[in-house]
């Protein structure tokens, strides 16, 4: 056997670091912008930009990327910036190591904007600093410092918005008419007049449409007219059935003008939405001479809302039901899917461009059956206003002042909940033939609780899933959730009725029914 030598210890070698002789420079650049509710003037923006190529190319550990300077537009909005989103791009190739900013409000005064920024940019290893609040993005306590103060200056935003808005509001009040829009087929504005005056070829123009509408032709039948026979927007395009309506509505050529059509809520998205009454409108009657006299006017405003009533006929519910949502009103939707034509009523915010509402849809014949389940067969003669709350529950105020709630137990979830409850064991009785639901598992391996009927084909009545029934318990039981121990001791049996609903007999001999829609 051989003799097993002892071991000995491992030579180490310590390699120290080879480090350049010349340390590599920073690739520096800045970020300049002047906004058009603040800045004013030009220079402004030449100083920013002067500032800090002095500052960057005076550096010698810094090397000269650039400043990116965006002019005279709001920070509300990074998408909207040419020279920020630029500045990004040349970010991601590697070109720019740390980017300089007078403040964090030059940069964005969305909050989320801002976060989005920095936090993509912290992925490439570029680091921002803003002089005026000495934060560095990648310290470790940057992220935080930079969410108190950009939340401060998204509340700047807003405010100065407000601020504009509620000038903006005197002048109308006062009267003073001014206008964005200087041009409109059939007027110029004249700053001096300040007042539009009229374009007689294009006011021409303008008769001829109005002329084509009252003779019976269709939105797209002027549209086809005006250019075959060279007749433009004065964007210089063709005019589409939308564009062809709008100048037919447009008070201008009565020689009215209306202000306020429109309104921002929100001066960060800055989307615009119509004035449907949740502002106030101001009209100012003969504020300029009229291309279509008011006879006329009047004329095609009535033939319009005839073609209107016959394209959209006005339904009970039209105007009737308010979303707590969003305060706007629902609207009725018709489509056709797999075949099948469907109406539904839902927000009109949903339809709007820009808006958006959370709150629930209704199938018509849905909304029906709830308005007679809580209200009466005559439901039409004694309901004055209704109101969708965020949970879906729908509320009723009558004409005499009585006010009545139908309860949304959402018993169809987009995510069905899978439950299997041993505490309805002989307890759900078929009010049909009198057998006994049983369990089975169905579809997907939910649960249902079926009529033994429907085995021995004697019965038909409706089936029920598991958490439906729990959904359903919890709510005549009073109970945020379902509680077996609760239900055991307080329900004796649950009768399904011939129509669906489910009678709930309590052990101390009261009843309750749930209405089935």
């Amino acid at each position: 056997m051989a003799e097993l030598k002892p071991k000995t210890a491992p030579k180490i070698t310590k390699i120290e670091p080879v480090l350049p002789l010349i340390k590599p420079r920073l690739k520096v650049a800045a970020y300049a912008r002047v906004s058009k509710e603040t800045d004013r003037l030009m220079h402004s923006l030449s100083a920013q930009i002067s500032y800090y190529s002095d500052l960057i190319q005076k550096n010698p550990e810094w090397e000269y990327a650039g400043v990116y300077a965006d002019s005279f537009i709001s920070g509300t909005n990074a998408e909207n910036r040419p020279e920020l989103q630029r500045l990004l791009a040349d970010c991601e190739k590697g070109a720019v190591n740390i980017i300089l900013c007078k403040s964090i409000s030059r940069l964005a005064r969305n909050t989320v904007d801002l976060l989005n920024i920095v936090r993509h940019l912290k992925e490439s290893g570029v680091e921002i600093r803003f002089e005026k609040e000495g934060i560095h993005t990648l310290s470790a306590d940057g992220e935080v410092l930079l969410t108190l103060l950009a939340s401060f200056a998204e509340q700047e935003s807003r405010s100065i918005s407000d601020n504009c808005k509620w000038g903006i509001r005197k002048r109308f009040q006062k009267g003073t008419i001014g206008t964005a829009n200087k041009h409109i087929l059939g007027y110029q504005y004249d700053e001096q007049l300040q007042r539009y005056v009229i374009i007689p070829e294009e006011a021409e123009s303008v008769r001829y449409m109005f002329r084509l509408f009252m003779e019976g032709y269709s939105y797209q039948k002027i549209a086809d007219k005006l250019t075959a026979a060279g007749i433009h927007t004065i964007q210089g395009n063709n005019f589409q059935e939308g564009s062809v309506r709008n100048h037919i509505i447009n008070e201008v050529y009565a020689g009215d003008i209306l202000r306020q059509k429109t309104f921002t809520p929100d001066p960060i998205s800055k989307v615009k939405v119509r004035n449907n009454g949740e502002l106030p409108q101001y009209l100012y009657s003969d504020a300029h001479e009229a291309i279509i006299d008011r006879e006329t006017y009047a004329l095609v405003q009535e033939e319009l809302k005839r073609r209107n009533a016959m394209m959209n006929p006005t339904y009970f519910f039209t105007g009737l039901i308010k979303c707590e949502c969003c305060g706007n009103v629902y609207t009725r939707k018709k489509g056709k899917q797999h075949g099948r034509i469907y109406v539904h009523w839902i927000c009109r915010s949903k339809k709007e461009k820009g808006r958006t509402c959370v709150s629930d849809n209704f199938a018509e014949d849905e909304l029906i059956k709830i308005c007679k389940t809580t209200v009466g067969a005559d439901y039409e003669s004694r309901i004055k206003v209704m109101s969708v709350d965020i949970n879906g529950n729908i509320h009723f105020t009558l004409k005499n002042g009585e006010r009545l709630t139908w309860k949304n137990l959402h018993l169809n979830p987009a995510k069905h909940q899978h439950t299997v409850t041993d505490a309805f064991l002989g307890k759900i009785i078929c009010g049909k033939c009198g057998t006994v639901y049983h369990r089975s598992n169905g579809k997907n391996r939910w649960c249902y609780w079926k009529c033994y009927g429907k085995q021995k084909h004697i019965c038909d009545n409706v089936n029920y899933t598991d958490y439906q029934i729990r959904t359903i318990a919890a709510y005549i039981l009073g109970t945020t959730d379902f509680d077996d121990a609760v239900f055991t001791s307080s329900i004796e049996k649950i009768i399904v009725l011939d129509d669906g609903s489910l009678k709930f007999i309590f052990k101390d001999g009261s009843e309750k029914t749930w209405q089935r829609l």
